[in-house]
Order: C-alpha cells, then sequence, then structure tokens
C-alpha cells in the first residue's frame, strides 16, 4: 500500500527557506496532499475492485463486462420517490424500486466518472498561487538568510556579513521591496479566491448537493432514530441519497423478432463507499480553510496599513530589545521592507536576528544624523 503514496512524497518535504506563513502552507501543502491521496485511493482498483457491478438475472448472459461498462458511461440513477419509507418492503434499497410516475423521478449519476480528474485538478488550482510566489520570490530570503538558521552563533555572521546584509536593507535596496510584499499578499488573495471558488465548483460539479452537504450529514447522524413507521425527509442520509452504493441502469436491445427491448439492471458502485467520506472531509476542511483564509486576508490588510501593529510582530520575534528601537526601524521602512526584515526574522537564529535589528537602529541613527 505504501507504494501508492510514493509519487506525492515529495509534498512531504519542508524548505530550508520559510517564504510564507502556515495558512499558506495548507493550501499548498495539506490541501494538495489531501487531494491527491484521494484521487489514489479512487483510482486504485487493487482496494475497491470494479468501479462498477451490473447484476443479470440471465445465467447464459455473457455480456456482463459490456453492462458493466455501458453503465458506466452512460450513467446510473435512483429514484427521489424511493428515499422515503422502510428498505425491503418499500423499496428494495435506499433510491431502487418501481418508478412512480412523478416528473423528475429520477436523480441521475455519472460525476463518477471524473472524480479523479476534478480531483487533480484542484490540486493543481491549490498548487497555482504557491508556484506564482516561487516565481516572484525568487529565492531572495534563501540568498540573504543562508546559513544563518543554525541554533548555534555561525562563523558567516561576522562583521563583513552583517554590514552587508544591514547595508542591502538601509541602503541598497530600501524601499524597492514595496511590489514584493503586494505579490505575496496578492496570492494570500488568490487563495481566498481559490478556496472559496472551489466550494461553488464542486456544488456544481455534484449537481447542487454540496453546499449543504457536511451539515446534512452531521445532522443525520446527531438525530435521535425515528420509528420505521414514521420517515420524515430529514431520516435520509446525505450519503445514501448522493453517493448511493445500488443504482439502476436501463439498456436497450434487440430482442429475436428485432423488436426493442429495454433491461433494467440493479448496478452496485462500491466506489461510492469511498467517495462519500472523501467529499465530507473535503466540505469541512474546505470551509474550515476558508475561514482561515479570510483571516489571514484581514491580518494582511491590517498589518499593510497600521504601521504600530508592525512594530509589536517585530518585538514578537525578538527579546529584549526596547520599543524605540524597533519603532525606529518601522517608521523608516516602507511596508514592502518591513515585510522582507519580518521574513528574515523566520529564517534566522534569533540572536542573529536581534543583533541585526540592533545593527539596523544605530545604522538609520547615524544616517538621520548626518542629514
Amino acid at each position: 500500500m505504501i507504494d501508492v503514496f510514493l509519487p506525492i512524497r515529495s509534498f512531504f518535504k519542508f524548505g530550508s527557506v520559510c517564504t510564507d506563513n502556515n495558512v499558506f502552507r495548507m493550501h499548498y501543502k495539506a490541501t494538495v496532499i489531501m487531494l491527491l491521496v484521494f484521487m489514489l485511493l479512487v483510482t486504485s482498483k487493487q482496494f475497491f475492485g470494479e468501479p462498477i457491478h451490473c447484476m443479470t438475472q440471465d445465467k447464459a448472459d455473457d455480456n456482463k463486462e459490456a453492462i458493466n461498462n455501458y453503465c458506466w458511461i452512460y450513467g446510473t440513477y435512483t429514484l427521489k420517490s424511493r428515499f422515503l419509507g422502510v428498505e425491503g418492503r418499500d423499496m428494495a434499497y435506499i433510491g431502487v424500486g418501481p418508478e412512480k410516475g412523478m416528473q423528475n423521478e429520477q436523480l441521475k449519476h455519472t460525476y463518477y466518472q471524473w472524480v479523479c480528474f476534478v480531483l487533480l485538478g484542484q490540486a493543481m488550482m491549490f498548487y497555482t498561487p504557491r508556484y506564482l510566489w516561487k516565481i516572484w520570490e525568487g529565492g531572495r530570503l534563501k540568498a540573504l538568510a543562508s546559513d544563518l538558521a543554525s541554533p548555534m552563533m555561525t562563523k558567516d555572521w561576522s562583521e563583513f556579513r552583517r554590514g552587508e546584509l544591514v547595508g542591502y536593507l538601509t541602503y541598497t535596496h530600501v524601499y524597492t521591496h514595496n511590489m514584493y510584499a503586494l505579490r505575496y499578499a496578492f496570492c494570500e488573495i488568490l487563495n481566498l479566491a481559490n478556496v472559496v471558488g472551489q466550494i461553488f465548483l464542486l456544488d456544481v460539479f455534484l449537481g447542487g448537493a454540496f453546499r449543504d452537504y457536511g451539515a446534512g450529514v452531521a445532522a443525520f447522524t446527531h438525530v435521535p432514530k425515528v420509528p420505521s413507521n414514521f420517515i420524515d425527509y430529514d431520516s435520509v442520509n446525505p450519503m445514501d441519497a448522493f453517493f448511493p452504493k445500488v443504482t439502476k441502469c436501463f439498456i436497450r436491445m434487440y430482442g429475436p423478432s428485432g423488436t426493442i427491448q429495454v433491461k433494467d439492471r440493479l448496478c452496485v458502485l462500491p466506489l461510492n463507499i469511498v467517495n462519500e467520506k472523501i467529499f465530507v472531509i473535503l466540505w469541512f476542511w474546505l470551509i474550515f480553510l476558508a475561514a482561515m483564509s479570510i483571516a489571514a486576508v484581514i491580518f494582511r490588510i491590517l498589518v499593510l496599513s497600521m504601521p504600530p501593529l508592525r512594530i509589536y510582530l517585530i518585538m514578537g520575534q525578538v527579546r529584549c530589545v526596547k520599543h524605540r528601537v524597533v519603532s525606529k526601524i518601522v517608521k523608516r521602512f516602507s511596508f514592502g521592507d518591513w515585510f522582507l526584515l519580518y521574513m528574515l526574522g523566520k529564517n534566522m537564529n534569533p540572536i542573529v536576528y536581534k543583533d541585526l535589528i540592533i545593527e539596523l537602529s544605530k545604522d538609520l541613527e547615524s544616517r538621520s544624523l548626518m542629514v
């Protein structure tokens, strides 16, 4: 079984330099890994066998494989009128029974052909903002903070290296990192737009069943069981309604006399045992991820518009540094320069970072005196 997940093992690796935050990593690591695992599960026949098995009463029927392929390609259906009642008495299985002639009674199921492709497409879309940020970031943080993250004071933190880094931040590239920060903020907004869009995309894909799917499953599992002679629609498990394990499929064939015969088949969909769990997990995860992404975007807007907040964020990274020292840096730095300095704090030894903050403050003070 481990061999199935070997293609995605590279996603479990973490880079030596952190160029984003935890919410960002939830999108391109946790979500992408989850979607790829789900895709591998629904395409692995070694665990669930063939995705569809259609039954026949004809012992001499040698077209079983053709019937399976036909029903897989053209889809199966359940009956809305057979969701209510006692299984085994009012219907053979939930959603399976004789038609009552109601309008729009049939609920078509063709989504299962596309589940693996949809999951793969979602994984690619969730990785797109990360791909854009990697291109725009260009390895800048890695070049600036290389070999400075060691818990021990490194030899590379010499007077020359310190002066070089201070000069880069205060003289060479001052006020030139605004686009750098704005691109990161754009990728965070793109993450939010993507996760919200994925919720609506899945709802369209499942024919409007996804929007309330997780809430319906949660409500069904927590409502008390009702007597068998009083079954309300709320007592129907959404998993059985939207991901049926037994469905119907009719096939038109020519009989011995050349007339068209319609043969009704019961089809078992073993893969829906997995699909129903996959989509309920995705429902809760995407709702949670959307909430976290909204919080991340609001936080980014507050940081870019409120310099006092930037001061406290830097002070949260270093200890035993006075407020006026950090305030002096934040007042002189643009929000882009501050963002680069804040990201450096995530990738440097705290002692080295504290030394850098102090040196930056001294350099900015000396420059102001010269002016």
